[in-house]
């Protein structure tokens, strides 16, 4: 059963790289090429099984990228492939992250928190663009980023696509500052929803707002909702020091996600 939730995980990590990207079939390996400049939307797959030796099908993917020019990056379960991330450091390609992949049964979802006071949560949608930026730019923020260079926004455009085809469902919350007017994001997510299991991505807090319990509140309405559209399973992969938050949530660790890249060949 493992197994075959770890495979349906990566069949989604597949169908959400066919969306908005070119997609180049290579043997053992499935590469999305996206338009846009940002680094992450560009990566590779392996496909199920593994090949005897990997030297070959590593060195023709890694030529993809090439022919793109794009670095090489790659997203893959570990447990799916026990021998691949060898045969990547070979070819000189580096671990880049390491994350523990995290399942949530939505049966098993945690109860909703006391409300928030003056917290309002806002569903994201398509056309209300401004908050998509808004979204966008406090989490670069989040993430260490500056919120004013070109990549803050760089996803928008898969995001609205995504919005609208109902492929990405998301919220924020807002502190409410004068009845009917908007007041500051505090805290972000979406769901992305493919082939398989729907991933919980692209979590974030305000700095200046952690430790009040909010990226709680914010994702447990969020994967209610998405509970509700008939979704029984839900995965992620967390990030260094999240992993507490998504346990109280109802999510287990059932395996390990590890990203690799290499060097843009000039």
């Amino acid at each position: 059963m493992r197994q075959e939730t770890l495979a349906s995980i990566e069949a989604n990590i597949r169908d959400v790289g066919r969306q908005e990207r070119v997609v180049v079939e290579r043997p053992y390996f499935h590469i999305f090429i996206s338009p846009q400049t940002l680094d992450h939307l560009t990566f590779a797959t392996p496909l199920p099984g593994e090949p005897a030796d990997w030297t070959e099908a590593v060195a023709d993917m890694a030529a993809v990228f090439t022919q793109h020019g794009k670095r090489p990056r790659l997203e893959f379960i570990a447990d799916l492939h026990p021998n691949l991330a060898a045969a990547l450091e070979r070819a000189g390609l580096v671990c880049e992250r390491r994350d523990p992949v995290m399942v949530l049964q939505t049966a098993e979802l945690a109860p909703a928190p006391k409300p928030q006071p003056q917290m309002v949560y806002r569903r994201l949608t398509a056309e209300n663009e401004t908050l998509l930026q808004a979204h966008l730019t406090q989490q670069s923020i989040a993430y260490g980023g500056s919120g004013e260079d070109e990549d803050a926004l760089g996803w928008l455009p898969n995001l609205q696509r995504g919005l609208t085809t109902g492929s990405v469902m998301g919220a924020v919350f807002e502190q409410a500052t004068q009845l009917q007017q908007g007041g500051e994001l505090l805290s972000g997510a979406v769901i992305q929803m493919g082939a398989g299991p729907g991933e919980l991505a692209g979590v974030w807090t305000a700095p200046q707002w952690r430790g009040r319990g909010l990226a709680f509140a914010l994702c447990q309405q969020l994967l209610a909702e998405y509970a509700a559209l008939g979704h029984k399973t839900c995965w992620l992969s967390a990030a260094e020091g999240a992993q507490r938050l998504y346990e109280k949530l109802g999510f287990v660790c059932v395996g390990t996600q590890l990203n690799y890249g290499g060097m843009l060949e000039k």
